[in-house]
């Protein structure tokens, strides 16, 4: 029963068909955006589509029950496989070898064989194979009579790049784990001269407090000649304990990474102008005293103007044609009518409301906050990815190009020691044609020495 399980477990059909189930569900993943919030899917799918993607999981596969079992399964395939090939390999690069007799009795098909005599003398025959194939790991005598055998290996290191391929496929499933366990994809919107120290995740709107805080100092739109926009540049400052560790501009492409957090420039906007511009003056010397004032409705503000402290109140829930829709009230309890005074020649009246020598004139103007829309994103176990990738890549490199072979030259005395005959039993790991080729080219120069 356990070696069924264990034959299961790793066998290549099983590794197979768990890559391809793999790259068929990061295929989805890539195709559908992952980690969206719902009002956005709800936006791009009909309510019917949505339903069926999610109760499938395409709309979080990474995070999905089947996509961690799949991997967890890969790795168990990995883990069984390396442990059954092991020993073998083991033998191969350290030994016991097998002899000459006991590696042509298994008629291995990449096998080739050549037979060679000599006048030379044992000696002789030895230095010319040894030219050839390398120092000999083995070279035993048989008795008093001369004959001798030598076993050669070349590359025999590299029989275990596979198993360090499937260490690196196994760390290269951890990092991606971890990074979907403790890593996040959020987003939120910073005002100019505003900051923040939440998020909240792309998935599920869910808020999530960050170890520092974010001040967008400045937002700036650069455009084309022809008007359509060139880059979308926000300057980010990180706070942490009330000192500002570091400021840099990010842009599309160009993101600002601190302590395995990486916030990246996603929108931009403004928000409705909710504050209107009142200058305050003094009506006796309007030129030397005067401030405009950005005031919201029903918060206090206090104008340099004979410290007047003022605040905004509505009066109707929507603006009427020649209403203001606001009443100007004073700290001391009093409120003031705002007086519209038509003005010839132009399109707006002047709207004023007085205090004493102080007036309250209503401008064109209002307050306009923009803000820079950033994606803030935790992964800091890529490292480990980049790790497994990097060490797959060598891997392989070693796995594919390098061949491990295997000859044995068993020498044996002909005529009373006037001739010797030499066999040549060489193997390679893997069946390429350049082996081949390089192995007839030595024996031509062993012929011919």
């Amino acid at each position: 029963m356990f070696s069924k399980i264990n034959k299961f477990l790793s066998s290549v059909k099983l590794a197979i068909f768990l890559f391809i189930a793999i790259a068929v569900f990061a295929m989805i993943g890539t195709f559908i955006n992952q980690g969206d919030t719902i009002s956005r899917y709800k936006t791009i799918f009909s309510p019917a589509a949505y339903q069926i993607l999610y109760w499938l999981g395409f709309l979080n596969i990474y995070d999905s029950w089947y996509f961690i079992a799949l991997t967890l399964l890969l790795i168990v395939n990995l883990i069984a496989a390396s442990i059954n090939m092991f020993p073998r390999t083991i033998k191969a690069v350290f030994g016991p070898y097998p002899s000459f007799q006991e590696a042509s009795e298994k008629k291995n098909p990449k096998a080739v064989y050549e037979t060679i005599e000599s006048k030379k003398n044992a000696g002789g025959v030895k230095e010319i194979l040894n030219k050839k194939f390398g120092k000999p790991l083995i070279e035993k005598t048989e008795g008093n009579n001369g004959n001798a055998e030598l076993y050669y290996s070349k590359n025999s290191i590299f029989r275990f790049s596979p198993y360090i391929a499937h260490l690196s496929v196994i760390i290269i499933i951890i990092g991606v784990m971890l990074n979907f366990k403790y890593g996040f994809r959020s987003y939120t919107n910073i005002k100019v001269g505003e900051k923040t120290d939440v998020s909240y995740l792309l998935k599920n709107q869910k808020p999530i407090e960050l170890p520092f805080t974010i001040r967008l100092d400045r937002y700036r739109t650069l455009y084309y000649p022809d008007g359509i926009p060139k880059a979308y540049i926000s300057t980010i400052s990180i706070i942490k304990r009330h000192v500002r560790i570091l400021t840099k501009n990010i842009e599309v492409n160009h993101p600002l990474t601190y302590k395995g957090i990486t916030i990246y420039q996603a929108s931009y906007g403004h928000y409705k102008p909710n504050r209107h511009a009142i200058l305050v003056v003094n009506l006796k010397h309007f030129r030397s005293s005067r401030k405009i004032i950005y005031a919201s409705v029903g918060k206090y503000y206090v104008s340099k103007i004979n410290n007047v402290k003022f605040k905004l109140i509505r009066i109707f829930k929507k603006e009427k044609k020649f209403y203001f829709p606001y009443f100007i009230k004073l700290s001391n309890k009093k409120i003031l009518n705002f007086k519209i005074i038509p003005i010839k020649n132009h399109n707006f009246p002047l709207i004023i409301a007085r205090y004493n020598n102080i007036g309250f004139i209503l401008t064109r103007g209002v307050k306009t906050y923009y803000y820079s829309g950033v994606e803030i994103s935790k992964n800091t176990y890529v490292s480990i990815v980049w790790i497994g990738c990097i060490i797959l890549v060598i891997s392989l490199f070693f796995s594919f190009f390098f061949n491990h072979e295997e000859t044995w030259a068993a020498l044996t005395i002909l005529n009373d020691g006037k001739k010797i005959r030499v066999e040549i039993l060489s193997i390679p790991k893997k069946k390429f044609e350049s082996f081949y080729k390089k192995f007839n080219k030595k024996i031509e120069i062993i012929k011919k020495n």
